[in-house]
């Protein structure tokens, strides 16, 4: 089927009282193995590109290989950029099929947050494209230098209104103890926060560094009113340890990508799949 809206993905989870990933892709076999877990669970699913993603191929290979995909799978799937920095890349998104837009400027003073953000809204909502902000920010652990780099800054429940109301997104990012990379033990997720921004908004809820939280605290979040977890370190962890792998069982023999790139795509596809279940959402594409 075609692209889906990333509105409509949501709005059918929080219907149906499940989460979706959101799970990051950088290349065609990354691609492949999520949408295959998708469709080995039945899972709706949200295809993410992050912005570095797009710019180190070139705005436009990836989403074609995504809307290809989307057109041969009989899952629904939508398609959002991930972390875009500026009005002027969330429209170029909008331009190359991308039918959710993520705009980070959680690193500005608030009142500069709400400005850029408002504006990706204004004109994101006129073609019906959902927009998701974000409010305090989450390290990246793989970083040394940056303001991602930094300690995270967790969301305060008081701002949640003023933003949301002054922006006009429809969802929000929030920053509760999850960290992007790969962490150093169990994320410690400030729960007794989680509540009190859902108690605040009625925006869809989403968590990144989904990676390292156990399935457990994954139901849990769900519980507490996230409808969106986003995935990515986890996914390209184990496709590269299983590329290297791969190629290190081939020897100096001709080195056939088929037996590299295979296993990893397939190793990527179970991880998928693990997160799906423990999302609630496997299943779930067949009520569509």
């Amino acid at each position: 089927m075609a692209l889906v809206k990333v509105q409509e993905v949501y709005r059918r989870a929080r219907e149906g009282r499940y989460a979706v990933g959101g799970f990051c892709a950088e290349n065609l076999e990354m691609i492949q193995a999520i949408v295959g877990a998708a469709e080995d669970t039945r899972s709706p699913l949200v295809l993410m590109l992050w912005q570095e993603d797009i710019l180190a191929v070139g705005p436009g290979y990836l989403e074609q290989i995504a809307r290809y995909a989307a057109e041969r799978s009989p899952v629904p799937m939508a398609l959002m950029v991930d972390h875009a920095s500026s009005l002027a890349f969330c429209l170029q998104c909008m331009f190359n099929g991308h039918t959710g837009l993520m705009i980070d400027a959680s690193h500005l003073p608030l009142a500069e947050n709400i400005r850029l953000t408002r504006q990706v809204c204004e004109l994101a909502h006129l073609a019906g494209v959902l927009v998701e902000g974000e409010l305090g920010t989450v390290r990246r652990s793989f970083e040394s230098q940056g303001p991602y780099a930094e300690e995270a800054v967790m969301t305060d429940p008081d701002e949640v209104p003023r933003f949301v109301a002054e922006t006009g997104v429809d969802a929000l990012a929030i920053s509760i103890g999850t960290e992007s990379g790969i962490p150093n033990g169990t994320p410690a997720l400030d729960m007794a926060r989680l509540r009190r921004i859902a108690a605040a908004t009625d925006a869809y809820l989403v968590l990144h560094g989904g990676s390292g939280t156990p399935d457990e605290a994954i139901r849990e979040l769900v519980r507490e009113g996230v409808t969106a977890m986003r995935f990515a370190s986890a996914l390209r962890v184990a496709f590269l340890d299983t590329v290297e792998q791969a190629r290190a069982a081939l020897g100096r023999v001709y080195p056939d990508t088929r037996h590299i790139y295979g296993p990893a795509r397939e190793r990527v596809r179970s991880l998928v799949g693990d997160y799906m279940r423990a999302l609630g959402c496997a299943g779930q594409a067949d009520h569509w």
